[in-house]
C-alpha cells in the first residue's frame, strides 16, 4: 500500500457549490459566462471542458449564488448523476448539481482529477437523498485522497494518460474495422440488389405482401402493457433481427387499440423519425409482435423469402434515403408512395436462399466483429479501473 499521506479534500482544494438564476427571466440568459450542468460533462469525450450548452448573463449570475470558477478548476457533478468530472479551460460556473474544486498549492488539478474518477464509487456509496442521491458539500470536504509530493503527482498523471492514450488508440483501430466492414457490407448488398435488378423480373414493394400498419395502445390501460407481445419502435431496430423488445403488449390491446398482430417472418421498417436522416433501419420479425405508428411491416407473399426482402430494402437503403421527405415540425418521414413503388428483384426460392446464404455469412462476420470490440470496450473499462488502483496505491 501506499506510504502517501491521506489528505481531506477540503484540506486540499477549496470547494464551490453552484447555482441557477431564475428559469423564467429572459434577463438571466443567452449570455456570454459558460454554465455548466452535469448534462454538459455527460457528453464529454476528453478530459476538458471549454463549451456549455447554455450561458448566463452577468446580471443571471449576480442575481445567484453559483461561482465563475478559475481556468483549471476541477468540476464533480455531486447528483444527477454522482461523478461526471471535467477540467475547465475557459472561466466556468456551474447549476448546483457540482462540487468543484479550485487546488491549492501542492496539489495538481490532473492529478485531482484522476484520484476522484477512481473514487467515483465510494462517492456514490455516499450519496444520499430520496429524490436522486446526492453527496453534500460536508462529505466532499471531510473525503480523504493520498496525495504525494507534486512532482510524484505529475509522474503518475503522465503514466496513466500515456497508458490510456494508448488503450484508446487500441479500442478505435478496432472500431474502425467494425465500421469498415459495415460499409462494406452495405456496398455488397447494394451491389447484389442492383446486379439482381438488372437479371430478374422486379415487383413493387406494397404488392410483395400484405402490409401491416401500427400503433400505440393507450398508456392509460395498464392492461393493455407488460404482456408478452413485443412491441418495436425504431429504436429497437438495431439488429437485423428481431426477437423481443424493451415494451411488450397484451391481447386487450391487440384486440382494443391501433395495435395489430404482425406475425413472425415479416419484414419491419421505419417510416417516420430522424433515424431517416441518416438510413432505413429495416429487420425480420423472429416472433409475432406489434409495431408503433412510426413503422410498416410487410408479410411477404407466397415465393419470396422475409430475410431476401429485408436484404433488398437494405441494398437498395440509398434509393429510399432520396425519398426521406422533412415534415414541417423537422421530422423526417417516408411517404408511402415513395416505398410501396419500390422495385424488387424476385428471382426464384433457390436464386433468394443462395443470396441470404451469401449476405448471412457476411453479418456473421460482421456480427463477431461488433463482439469483438465491445468486449475490447468492456477490457478497456476494466483496464482503466486496475490502472488506477495500482496509480493510487503506488504501484504505478
Amino acid at each position: 500500500m501506499s506510504e502517501w499521506p491521506l489528505r481531506k479534500l477540503g484540506d486540499v482544494a477549496e470547494i464551490v457549490s453552484g447555482a441557477t438564476p431564475k428559469t423564467n427571466n429572459p434577463e438571466y440568459w443567452d449570455g456570454d459566462i459558460l454554465w455548466a450542468t452535469p448534462k454538459d460533462l455527460g457528453q464529454l469525450k476528453e478530459i476538458e471542458i471549454e463549451d456549455t450548452e447554455r450561458k448566463i448573463t452577468q446580471a443571471g449570475y449576480e442575481s445567484c449564488s453559483t461561482r465563475l470558477l478559475p481556468v483549471g478548476s476541477v468540476l464533480l457533478s455531486s447528483r444527477a448523476p454522482i461523478g461526471h468530472l471535467a477540467i475547465n479551460t475557459k472561466p466556468i460556473c456551474t447549476n448546483q448539481g457540482f462540487k468543484s474544486f479550485i487546488p491549492k498549492d501542492g496539489l495538481y488539478n490532473r492529478y485531482l482529477y484522476w484520484v476522484l474518477k477512481f473514487s467515483v464509487p465510494e462517492l456514490r456509496s455516499l450519496g444520499r437523498g430520496c429524490t436522486f442521491e446526492e453527496i453534500s458539500k460536508g462529505i466532499v470536504e471531510s473525503f480523504k485522497i493520498p496525495v504525494p509530493p507534486l512532482a510524484e503527482q505529475r509522474r503518475i498523471v503522465a503514466r496513466i494518460e500515456e497508458l490510456t492514450r494508448r488503450a484508446e488508440e487500441a479500442r478505435k483501430l478496432r472500431q474502425e474495422a467494425v465500421d469498415q466492414a459495415a460499409r462494406l457490407f452495405f456496398h455488397v448488398r447494394r451491389n447484389i440488389y442492383q446486379s439482381l435488378l438488372a437479371d430478374f423480373p422486379t415487383k413493387p414493394l406494397g404488392k410483395c405482401g400484405e402490409v401491416l400498419g401500427g400503433g400505440t395502445p393507450s398508456k392509460q390501460r395498464d392492461d393493455f402493457w407488460n404482456g408478452d407481445i413485443p412491441w418495436v419502435a425504431p429504436k429497437e431496430m438495431k439488429t437485423f433481427r428481431i426477437a423481443t423488445s424493451s415494451m411488450h403488449i397484451t391481447e386487450a390491446a391487440i384486440s382494443e387499440s391501433s395495435a395489430k398482430l404482425i406475425p413472425a417472418h415479416s419484414v419491419l421498417f421505419v417510416v417516420r423519425g430522424m433515424i431517416l436522416a441518416r438510413y432505413v433501419p429495416v429487420a425480420v420479425s423472429d416472433v409475432p409482435c406489434a409495431i408503433n405508428q412510426d413503422m410498416k411491416a410487410i408479410v411477404p407473399a407466397k415465393g419470396i423469402l422475409a430475410d431476401y426482402l429485408a436484404h433488398m430494402l437494405w441494398g437498395a437503403n440509398d434509393i429510399l434515403l432520396g425519398r426521406i421527405e422533412t415534415a414541417g415540425h423537422g421530422t423526417k418521414k417516408l411517404e408511402t408512395p415513395a416505398w410501396s413503388n419500390l422495385d424488387i428483384p424476385l428471382p426464384d426460392i433457390a436464386k433468394q436462399e443462395a443470396v441470404i446464404k451469401e449476405l448471412t455469412a457476411f453479418q456473421e462476420k460482421l456480427t463477431e466483429l461488433e463482439s469483438l470490440q465491445a468486449e475490447t470496450a468492456a477490457d478497456l473499462e476494466d483496464f482503466q479501473s486496475s490502472l488506477l488502483a495500482k496509480a493510487f496505491r503506488g504501484e504505478l
